[in-house]
């Protein structure tokens, strides 16, 4: 998740903040622009590249803003084996944005925009509106009195159950799932309900198997390390989380320590088990969530997270520093929890 994709100037200053920007330039429009970028962008140093600028990071993907698509987001996604992955991961986007869109749920316009490169694979560029920040659900945590924060957290707990009811509703084998953590919503208008503004992983099972590659996902995991990964099945359960709402709705609950927003925790865990109570109709447990749990889940989450991270910054050192080889991750700096 990008914990802040707006930050900085404000697109919608002197119009509405609370529409969402009309439709994107074309991909003919945008190519030639994401194209410099990628061409001077050195992903251990982003910012080195002029007019550039990091705003978060994913665990394959950074987003970014560049002068020359000033209103816009670029969200840049690498791992890519070849072509053939890329155009698998653009069709299963495509699929997943319309299952989405057919559950109700209202999604941010997003252009997503292969671009190939000379020497190696190519890299996924996933172009958005830059929206105004304050409308962030993150942002709410800080902002927002209880009334209006536990309507964002319930109207994204309904987007969740929607999506479930949707799903189970289906006879085909097709199962569609989202990240619900506030981080991934938008609430500039909240009588319309909030937007989905993550996109980036396509959560589809079909009978049981997952439509996202798993190498792709592998891909930023040392090579020494990705061996354990495939025979441990993380990938997959990693996957398989995101299709049990009580785990979403605990997720939610552990990401508001990650945003430093603990005393909110209170609230948001009475909006959670309350909504767990009401929607006997979803799949999974359906056990009230206690704060110990939220405790012990974040805590499992920030570890591993951190580990992981220092492993890859070891990646990245022997690759660069002895290797002499390219790296093709943005890592984060220093990340306070």
């Amino acid at each position: 998740a990008v914990p802040d994709p707006t930050a900085g100037s404000d697109p919608t200053a002197g119009s509405d903040p609370t529409a969402v920007p009309g439709p994107l330039p074309t991909p003919e429009a945008l190519h030639p622009a994401l194209a410099d970028l990628e061409r001077r962008l050195d992903p251990a140093r982003p910012e080195a590249a002029a007019g550039v600028r990091v705003l978060g990071h994913g665990e394959i993907s950074v987003a970014l803003t560049t002068e020359a698509l000033p209103d816009l987001v670029c969200k840049r996604m690498a791992g890519y084996a070849d072509h053939a992955a890329v155009r698998g991961y653009l069709d299963l986007l495509a699929v997943y944005q319309e299952q989405l869109a057919a559950a109700g749920i209202r999604l941010v316009p997003t252009e997503a925009l292969a671009v190939a490169r000379a020497d190696r694979p190519p890299v996924v560029y996933l172009v958005q509106p830059l929206l105004d920040a304050e409308a962030l659900g993150h942002r709410l945590l800080h902002t927002a009195d209880d009334a209006p924060l536990a309507s964002a957290i319930r109207a994204a707990l309904d987007a969740v159950a929607d999506l479930a009811r949707h799903t189970g509703t289906r006879d085909d084998g097709v199962e569609v799932a989202l990240d619900g953590q506030l981080s991934n919503w938008w609430y500039g208008d909240p009588e319309a309900g909030p937007v989905l503004i993550d996109l980036g992983t396509p959560f589809l099972r079909r009978d049981g198997r997952h439509g996202l590659d798993r190498e792709l996902m592998l891909a930023p995991v040392p090579p020494g390390a990705r061996a354990y990964y495939r025979r441990q099945g993380l990938v997959e359960a990693y996957q398989d989380d995101y299709f049990v709402p009580r785990t979403v709705a605990l997720d939610l609950l552990g990401n508001l320590h990650k945003e430093g927003a603990a005393h909110r925790i209170g609230l948001a865990l009475a909006v959670v088990n309350a909504w767990l109570a009401e929607t006997t109709d979803l799949p999974g447990p359906r056990d009230p969530i206690t704060p110990d749990q939220v405790d012990a889940y974040y805590r499992k989450d920030a570890d591993l997270l951190a580990l992981y991270l220092r492993v890859r910054r070891a990646d990245r050192f022997l690759r660069t520093r002895v290797l002499r080889r390219p790296y093709d991750f943005v890592l984060p700096g220093r990340v306070e929890r």
